[in-house]
């Protein structure tokens, strides 16, 4: 252990203090905690945690061990910023507990050094990469446990370190050796292990590689699939798991390997799918989605498909211990549902909403397919990955595969569990059903009437998990009913009437679990009215304001998860009926409950994040429908952005401060007694907020949706207000997201009232320009980049073009650096794509100051306009480029062939004036290079589909 920080008695003594009290029942852990983290501001805080974890040999497991987890916490926060000699001390204090004898605490000290490899690399921890190996081949089961434990947490959390080239102690120069060919060989010889903890680690470590196939295991496949082959049979359930996966992993990445072998392989994954062992059955369930999804030869399975579907429907059968059917059935007959708990509801992840050419579709925002993914809709209905599920979706992508051919085996199975007197054999028919819908949907047409009304009187059995999956399976076979009233018209909407109103009535179930599986039902049957139809508005207006009315009433009545689930059907209901839903009638239905949603949730409320999000979602679309609420939601979203901001600036600037000496006399001053109060206005400013920064970028959000909806009547609101000023600290931020929706928030101000945008124009385009320097393009900020040239577009063909023209030609070098990129890797098209835009909207208005500079970026510009999809933004770009090829034609002419491929790439052209100036452009250029004899030759390197294109586009040939 490294000698250069010795703790002080005292320090330790307080520390194993507050631990001790923290392990004792009937004390307050909540204000315990607050003290331990008041400690934070000693940089050397996380050494005292080392010491006491690893030499509190004196002290009892549960305070170790709690030493140990705290200092993982904060190590995944705080271990990039530790003093080389703190980072060395830690690691050394970790490494002899690897073997300990205790178990927790080995287990622990690995998950410990799988965070610090996770932060720092395993090529900087070269003690740990010589230990592994090592303690592979101890003798000592302590020893030989840590090591196995250790290794498999680092190649679950971080595999890519498998392959780092390390450098061992004393190795000399040229010593180094990938991780993978250190640790593969000694846990091939633990695969023979006659003790079955130690084989079992060892399978499930390897196969924690398969995927990715290292240069160790590259180097040793043979022996792992020879040491698989020979454990097939053995007699631990544990063992055989592994075993199994490995066989999955290795169809995956060694099909070719294992194509001679694919008949007893499939027998091998038949047997194990009946194990009684649900894991050994689960992993080998596996089998099947992963041969399938290899798009290897199906035809090597329909031998076995009469074998195999009975067999999966058997494992889609509920187990009669079954958490989701005991958590669905206590909540049946209560007038009132209990509310979630925090566990219970999903944790926010919030969607990604970028501008410009990276976007989604219709969508400037970025609002994602709520509701319409089938994984989605299924994470309603089944709340973990189980056997059950996994049989689902084995028979889903057979279906997909075999189609019809599976009718003969499938149908009588589920006719006689539909009569089943036993409901999990009649829900098992139904999920079974559901997992066919697309997939056989040819052989079930002539029986889609029956099978409807078979399934509608299910939404009213007396066992919710039948009325659930009932939802689910209704939801899936949508698109036939869609495409019933696009092929017959009316005589196809009953049908359609009662699964919509089946579903509607499935909402105001008394049982939470059927209202989530129920608006998860009705999002699909939405989601699916948008998909490949003309008009989804009117194939729904018989039902719009049934829908609207039952989706607010459910944000009103449900629970926190039943909740979450609405929002994202609300905001698939919005997207899909556009402007339909900005009919005042129809938003003052969804509007006041969403609205009051938000203003009445206090500040810190978890839920707030998800209905930012629906706000965020929905307000675009309601147009000015939504100037009744536009204040409220705006004075709202600014007060928490601007909390929220102030609480991250306080809590940088205290970590900022923590090295110095007067915040380590502030903490020891405060010391055991601080409040939590005090606490959290250390952490987080006077309103006790923690910061989060997912408040700021939705709070922007929500005020970006607002702009979209309300257009130019956002102008007072913003005006009457510091949002602008806010917005330039945001677009400076640490955090790549608040950066991403701040420059989209910037972009709709600019639409709406770019008037405001005129005081900060100067530092507005440098902070753009900043975030489109060539070394911070990375995958962390391209969003955000995306979102800062689109935004500066936006403000570009809105500002008067004199205010344009002094950054006309910074932000050419800009654009046209990123568009010639020409280093390591690829730049991602999306930026590319907004680049080219941005160019040629700068070009439109400051043509004087760019023409000159035209031969330095045609060709890399032309080449990019070819890949913009048609529309707005596309025009702009030709405007600008046209506008520079009339003034600086011989600047373009190196670039012609491209120029003709970028005009080309139109589709349809809705700007006569634009066509215009582009056939012009071709003639110009054809009559003077004629009358000097050089046309023949420039128009010679035009490719002749190209040509063809264009004289079909502009009605005469080249």
């Amino acid at each position: 252990m490294a000698a250069s920080w010795t703790p002080t008695q005292e320090g330790v003594l307080q520390l194993v203090n507050l631990l001790t009290l923290y392990q004792q029942p009937g004390t307050n852990q909540s204000k315990i905690f607050q003290q331990l983290e008041a400690y934070r501001a000693y940089p050397d805080f996380n050494n005292y945690l080392a010491f006491i974890f690893a030499t509190g040999e004196q002290l009892s497991v549960e305070v170790r061990q709690s030493a140990g987890l705290l200092l993982k916490n904060n190590l995944s926060k705080q271990y990039k910023d530790l003093p080389s000699e703190f980072k060395s001390y830690i690691k050394g204090a970790l490494l002899p507990l690897l073997g300990h004898a205790n178990r927790q605490l080995r287990h622990t000290s690995g998950t410990i050094a799988s965070v610090i490899v996770g932060l720092g690399g395993l090529d900087e921890w070269p003690e740990l990469a010589a230990a592994l190996p090592h303690c592979l081949q101890a003798e000592d089961p302590n020893v030989l446990d840590g090591a196995q434990d250790t290794l498999y947490k680092i190649l679950e959390d971080h595999p890519s370190q498998v392959e780092v080239e390390v450098r061992l102690p004393g190795a000399g120069a040229g010593g180094g050796a990938p991780a993978s060919s250190l640790v593969v060989p000694p846990l091939l010889r633990l695969m023979q292990s006659a003790a079955e903890d130690v084989r079992c680690a060892a399978v499930a470590c390897l196969n924690l590689m398969a995927p990715h196939m290292p240069r160790g295991l590259q180097d040793n496949v043979d022996s792992y699939l020879q040491g698989l082959f020979a454990l097939a049979n053995d007699s631990s359930h544990r063992v055989r798991k592994e075993v199994v996966s490995g066989l999955v992993a290795a169809t995956s990445t060694l099909a070719d390997r294992l194509v001679p072998f694919m008949g007893q392989l499939v027998e091998y994954m038949l047997a194990s799918n009946e194990h009684t062992d649900p894991r050994v059955a689960l992993a080998a369930a596996e089998f099947w989605t992963a041969y399938l999804d290899l798009q290897m030869d199906p035809a090597l399975l329909r031998p076995y498909l009469a074998r195999l579907i009975p067999v999966l429907l058997k494992n889609m059968v509920f187990d009669e211990y079954d958490d989701e059917v005991a958590e669905a059935e206590a909540a049946e007959g209560s007038a009132t549902q209990t509310e979630d708990r925090d566990q219970d509801v999903k944790p926010f992840m919030p969607r990604t909403r970028e501008h410009g050419a990276g976007a989604a579709d219709g969508e400037g925002a970025g609002g994602g397919g709520e509701g319409g993914d089938d994984d989605d809709d299924d994470g309603e209905v089944f709340s973990a990955w189980n056997l059950r599920k996994c049989s689902a979706e084995a028979l889903d992508m057979l279906s997909n595969n075999f189609g019809d051919d599976l009718l003969p085996v499938l149908l009588p199975i589920v006719q006689q569990r539909l009569q089943d007197s036993n409901w999990r054999s009649r829900e098992s028919a139904i999920l079974a059903l559901g997992a066919v819908s697309h997939g056989c949907h040819a052989g079930l047409q002539p029986f889609l009437e029956g099978m409807i009304h078979m399934l509608l009187p299910a939404l009213a059995d007396a066992r919710p998990m039948v009325r659930i999956i009932t939802c689910w399976t209704l939801g899936r076979y949508s698109h036939w009913l869609f495409q019933g009233v696009a092929d017959r018209g009316a005589a196809g909407r009953p049908l359609l009437d009662e699964v919509v109103a089946g579903v509607l009535r499935s909402m105001a179930d008394a049982n939470k679990f059927v209202q989530a599986a129920a608006v998860s039902s009705l999002a699909v049957v939405v989601e699916t009215a948008g998909e490949g139809h003309k008009n989804p508005d009117k194939l729904l207006e018989p039902y719009v304001k049934a829908i609207l009315e039952a989706l607010a009433a459910a944000v009103t009545r449900y629970t926190r998860r039943g909740v979450v689930v609405t929002y994202d059907a609300l905001a698939c209901t919005a997207r899909v009926l556009g402007p339909r839903i900005a009919d005042p009638a129809l938003a003052g239905i969804v509007l006041p409950p969403l609205v009051h949603k938000f203003t009445s949730a206090p500040m810190t409320d978890k839920d707030l994040l998800a209905t930012m999000e629906c706000l965020a979602n929905v307000t675009p679309h309601t147009g000015r429908a939504v100037e009744l609420y536009a204040k409220a939601l705006y004075d709202k979203a600014l007060a928490l952005a601007g909390a929220y901001l102030q609480a991250g600036q306080q809590q940088q600037q205290a970590q900022q401060a923590g090295s110095g000496a007067e915040a380590q006399a502030a903490a020891a001053a405060a010391g055991a007694d601080r409040t939590a109060g005090g606490a959290a206005g250390a952490g987080a400013g006077a309103a006790g907020l923690e910061y989060d920064p997912n408040y700021v970028i939705l709070a922007l959000d929500v005020i970006s949706g607002l702009a979209q909806g309300l257009r130019t009547s956002i102008e007072s609101l913003v005006a009457a207000s510091p949002l602008v000023q806010m917005l330039m600290v945001c677009c400076s931020d640490p955090s790549p997201d608040i950066r991403q929706s701040a420059f989209a928030l910037i972009g709709d101000l600019a639409s709406a009232c770019v008037a405001h945008l005129l005081p900060v124009l100067e530092p507005l385009v440098g902070c753009c320009m900043a975030m489109m320097e060539l070394p911070r393009i990375t995958d962390a900020n391209l969003a955000a980049a995306n979102n800062a040239c689109w935004s500066l577009g936006e403000v570009l063909i809105k500002v008067d073009a004199e205010r344009v023209a002094l950054h006309a030609e910074a932000i050419a070098h800009r654009m046209t650096s990123i568009l010639s990129y020409s280093g390591p890797g690829r730049m991602p098209p999306s930026i590319l794509e907004n680049c080219s835009i941005t160019l040629g909207r700068t070009a439109w208005r400051c043509a004087d100051q760019l023409a000159p500079h035209l031969g330095h970026f045609a060709l890399p510009w032309c080449g990019q306009l070819r890949n913009i999809r048609d529309g707005s933004e596309k025009e702009h770009a030709f405007l600008g480029l046209c506008r520079l090829v009339r003034m600086n034609p011989e600047a373009a002419l190196p670039a012609f062939s491209m120029l003709c491929s970028a005009f080309a790439s139109w589709r349809r052209i809705e700007c006569e004036g634009l066509r215009n100036e582009m056939a012009q452009i071709l003639q110009l250029y054809k009559t003077n290079l004629a009358a000097s004899g050089r046309w023949e030759q420039v128009v010679a390197n035009v490719p002749e589909p190209v040509r063809g294109k264009l004289a079909q586009m502009f009605g005469q040939a080249l």
